[in-house]
């Protein structure tokens, strides 16, 4: 008999997290989707893409940390962020490229194996770096609780 989901730290399930960040992609790729097609009429193909994927980052490294994984998203948590979604782009290239190096596939095999390396990459991520907010506040009371000792010595 399958046990029942666990409460992620915070309270979160991992269930409830893993629902929660595909509809966050889901909404990140057809948000960024239609802009790309309308900034296409101002902007150069490369450049709406750009603008594109840097709105789109910055929108996924906000609701990862607050809406999927019930953190605070601080400096260092959030670079460290962006700097592994990037780490797992240049994945997805590399993904890319080995699959047409060695087969032809169709446009829709190569983003189904992409997605399916580059999609878990990114949760797992996500889940290391951004710890829940409880957690957070039991740190810092920790560290308040352990100052007037500290101070003393």
């Amino acid at each position: 008999m399958a046990e029942p989901a666990r409460p992620a730290a915070g309270g979160r399930t991992a269930h409830g997290q893993v629902v929660r960040f595909l509809l966050v992609g889901a909404s990140n790729t057809g948000v960024t989707l239609a802009l790309f097609v309308l900034l296409q009429n101002w902007l150069s193909p490369t450049v709406a893409y750009t603008v594109v994927f840097a709105l789109g980052l910055a929108y996924t490294t906000v609701v990862t940390a607050s809406v999927i994984f019930g953190a605070r998203l601080t400096w260092r948590t959030g670079g460290a962020f962006v700097g592994w979604y990037l780490l797992v782009y240049g994945v997805g290239v590399a993904v890319v490229q080995a699959i047409h190096h060695v087969w032809d596939p169709s446009s829709l095999v190569t983003a189904l194996v992409t997605v399916g390396i580059t999609a878990p990459l990114n949760f797992v991520g996500g889940r290391l770096l951004f710890q829940p907010a409880a957690a957070d506040e039991r740190a810092e009371q920790r560290l308040a609780a352990s100052a007037p000792a500290r101070a003393a010595a």
